[in-house]
C-alpha cells in the first residue's frame, strides 16, 4: 500500500456500500465497501482478491441518480491487518466522456456525504 504522505491526491475516507466484479471473469457482482477515493481512484474494502492490472467494475446505488458504475484498473490489493477484510486501491479508466461523468458523480456523491468541515 501506498504510504499516506506520498499519495498525490487527497482522499476522501468514507463507508459506501458498493458491488464489484473483474471484467473478464465471472458475472457475478460481490458485495464491497469503498473506504476512501479520490477524483481518479477509490480503495474499497471486501473478501475477493485482485491482481494487479486486472480490470474491475464498480457500481454503487446513488440515491436521486441511480446505479453509478466505473471501470478501474487494479493498483494493488492485500489484507488488512489481521482481518479477513482485503482492501484494494485502483485507477478509474477515464475512456470516454461518459466514463468521466460516472467518476465524476461517485467523486461528487462522496464529498457530499462528507460531515461539514472534513472534505
Amino acid at each position: 500500500m501506498l504510504d499516506p504522505d506520498k499519495r498525490e491526491w487527497q482522499r476522501i475516507t468514507v463507508n459506501l456500500p458498493a458491488k464489484c466484479r473483474v471484467v473478464d471473469g465471472p458475472a457475478r457482482y460481490d458485495a464491497m465497501s469503498i473506504v476512501d477515493m479520490h477524483h481518479q481512484g477509490c480503495c474499497f474494502e471486501g473478501h475477493m482478491t485482485f491482481e494487479k492490472g486486472q480490470v474491475v467494475r464498480i457500481i454503487v446505488e446513488i440515491p436521486f441518480e441511480g446505479q453509478v458504475s466505473v471501470t478501474a484498473e487494479v493498483a494493488w490489493s492485500g489484507l488488512v491487518n489481521d482481518r479477513d477484510d482485503i482492501r484494494t486501491g485502483v485507477h478509474f479508466l477515464i475512456d470516454s466522456p461518459v466514463a468521466e461523468e460516472m467518476s465524476l458523480k461517485l467523486y461528487h456523491y462522496c464529498l457530499l456525504r462528507q460531515p461539514k468541515g472534513n472534505a
